[in-house]
């Protein structure tokens, strides 16, 4: 039980019949981290589990990410937010299609990724949000879409290169 940082050591006196102070005192005799830095241990196990999609990928990719919060964290120096993008139908009749849908972030950032529903990443900077919300087809088509929806996003699908090199591994 001592192995698993989220267990307290009242808890596991509490299960097996000791008093806290003495699974403390096995605890340190056993070479296992003090109670705060359990706390701790746990505490970032628990962050880890609950990061969003976009920075795992980074991190798998060389990235050196620092948390922030749920949805963002600094990914080489830059402030990276995580967004959703949903599908919508445009048009009427025949004329109608179904493009990803997105919609600026609010708030302070560098660089946002949307999450698209296969799976990818529409990773763009700052400078390219300056709408609203827009529409765009992720594939090429003959049907380009709207006068106001942009259809160079495509190219930022995955666009990895924008958060800067990946750190050597040691």
């Amino acid at each position: 039980m001592l192995e698993r940082n989220c267990i307290t050591h009242a808890e596991i006196a509490r299960r097996i019949g000791l008093t806290r102070e003495r699974v403390r005192q096995l605890a340190l005799q056993m070479g296992f981290a003090a109670g705060r830095s359990r706390h701790a241990i746990c505490r970032m196990e628990r962050r880890r589990k609950a990061m969003p999609e976009f920075f795992v990928q980074a991190q798998k990719r060389g990235f050196a990410v620092e948390l922030l919060g749920t949805r963002n964290a600094y990914i080489n120096g830059k402030l990276c937010i995580q967004r959703k993008a949903c599908w919508h139908d445009v048009g009427r009749g025949e004329y109608k299609y179904t493009y990803l849908s997105i919609r600026q972030p609010g708030g302070r950032f560098d660089i946002c990724a949307w999450k698209l529903p296969d799976g990818r990443f529409l990773i763009l900077p700052k400078k390219l949000t300056g709408f609203r919300q827009t529409t765009f087809n992720p594939e090429e088509s003959e049907h380009l879409g709207t006068a106001s929806s942009s259809h160079y996003y495509r190219q930022h699908i995955e666009r990895w290169s924008l958060l800067g090199r990946p750190r050597r591994s040691k």
